[in-house]
């Protein structure tokens, strides 16, 4: 009762806030491997670009094990949403450099080691291997 002698509005059930404990230490793991992997992609490290990557993948592993437990309880906490995000992004960004620096590569090697024309004619020795030809009829 309120002071008029009206009940008061029932207040909504509220619904109990996650906590961020076993989570947060996960995702700051996530964020290191990444920021360890940026590092060996600009240092272009070979070893350190696959240690990397695999740390980051071990990080995301325990992450995602404790973001589950923490989405089964409730609601995923916005700041942690936001880094989620953040990290998402920057994965992202770091799959598109490699593959940029893949595909440069590539047309270098091709510009270094053309392939020669009899090699890429369906004649050639690599051509003869896919097998005879078919015809399709024009219907």
């Amino acid at each position: 009762m309120n002071g008029r002698g009206t009940p008061s509005p029932a207040a909504p059930p509220s619904r109990p806030v996650p906590d961020a404990g076993a989570a947060e230490p996960a995702l700051a793991a996530v964020e290191q491997a990444i920021a360890a992997l940026g590092q060996a992609l600009a240092q272009a490290d070979a070893g350190a670009v696959e240690s990397a990557t695999d740390g980051l993948q071990a990080a995301l592993r325990a992450a995602m094990g404790a973001l589950a437990a923490l989405a089964r309880g409730g609601a995923i906490p916005a700041e942690l949403r936001q880094r989620l995000a953040a990290a998402r992004g920057q994965v992202g960004a770091q799959r598109e450099a490699i593959s940029r620096a893949a595909t440069g590569i590539e047309q270098h090697l091709e510009i270094l080691l053309p392939r020669s024309p009899a090699s890429a004619s369906v004649y050639g020795p690599q051509g003869a291997s896919r097998g005879p030809g078919r015809m399709l009829a024009a219907s």
